[in-house]
């Protein structure tokens, strides 16, 4: 379960929950999330420490996914709510893209090891 579950979009899905439902992110809310986002971020790393091909293609398809729904809500607070985006935000969305530069690469190495390629 941890190996195949896409833990950034969590991440997503807890901005996305406190939006629609109009939560402040300071206080225990915000805690919160730093906190998820720190967990997820390593549930990541450990989850691309030991990639095969087909767990690449979907550690890269969930990163492409996370950086496009990242990008899509920043660009809703922006531009059709007129917010400006909080700490919480820009940590959730700082995260996101380390999470899509770091843990891609970990993966390609892996799974590079994994089918026997010499670097």
């Amino acid at each position: 379960m941890i190996a195949k579950f896409p833990w950034m979009l969590l991440v997503i899905a807890y901005l996305i929950g406190a939006e629609y439902l109009q939560l402040s992110m300071s206080g225990n809310i915000g805690y919160g999330f730093i906190v998820l986002t720190i967990i997820a971020f390593f549930l990541e790393m450990f989850k691309a420490g030991d990639a095969g091909v087909v767990s690449f293609f979907f550690d890269q398809l969930w990163a492409i996914v996370g950086i496009a729904s990242a990008s899509a809500l920043l660009a809703y607070l922006f531009f059709v709510t007129g917010k400006e985006p909080t700490f919480y935000h820009w940590i959730g969305f700082t995260m996101i893209v380390a999470d899509a530069l770091l843990n891609s690469v970990n993966a390609y190495r892996t799974a590079l090891r994994n089918i026997a390629v010499p670097n």
